[in-house]
């Protein structure tokens, strides 16, 4: 079933997603749009973007639910980042690993955070004020402000001072 039963099914919804979608296509290309103009289709997709932000070129903002990320000011995201709000395994999955595998949280980059390039985030994270996420990495819990974290899973490295 797949993420088909998290989208949409009245006619304004279904439209709302297809321009999301397109827009998408847009947003995550590498082609040099420039920052400001990726931030601004990912606003009309439903992406919370604060003031001075950068998004580099070849990201995935969450397809089905890009209305619960929250990207506050001066926050830079590198190439190639996933962010994703929901999890939602195959029916089969979901009757070995129990209800409690369909996830959909919202994810909160903070003010002043760096995501390097190729970070994965997954639904529920929080990335704390000018925290830095090093390349390659998998987020699947809080990071704490001031800190870097890296590797897969992200682990904490050290503190900013």
């Amino acid at each position: 079933m797949g993420t088909a039963n998290l989208e949409a099914k009245n006619p304004n919804g279904l439209l709302k997603s297809f321009l999301g979608k397109i827009l998408q296509v847009f947003a995550m290309t590498r082609f040099p749009i420039g920052s400001k103009v990726r931030c601004a289709i990912e606003r009309l997709r439903g992406v919370n973007i604060g003031k001075n932000v950068f998004i580099g070129g070849g990201n995935v903002l969450d397809r089905v639910r890009p209305d619960l990320i929250t990207i506050e000011d001066d926050v830079s995201i590198s190439g190639g980042v996933y962010i994703l709000t929901h999890s939602n395994p195959t029916a089969p999955l979901r009757n070995i690993l129990g209800p409690e595998s369909h996830i959909i949280k919202p994810v909160h980059i903070k003010k002043g955070a760096w995501i390097a390039i190729n970070v994965v985030i997954m639904p529920g994270v929080t990335i704390g004020e000018n925290a830095i996420v090093s390349a390659g990495s998998v987020v699947v819990k809080d990071v704490k402000p001031n800190t870097i974290v890296g590797v897969m899973p992200a682990r904490f490295m050290k503190e900013i001072k």
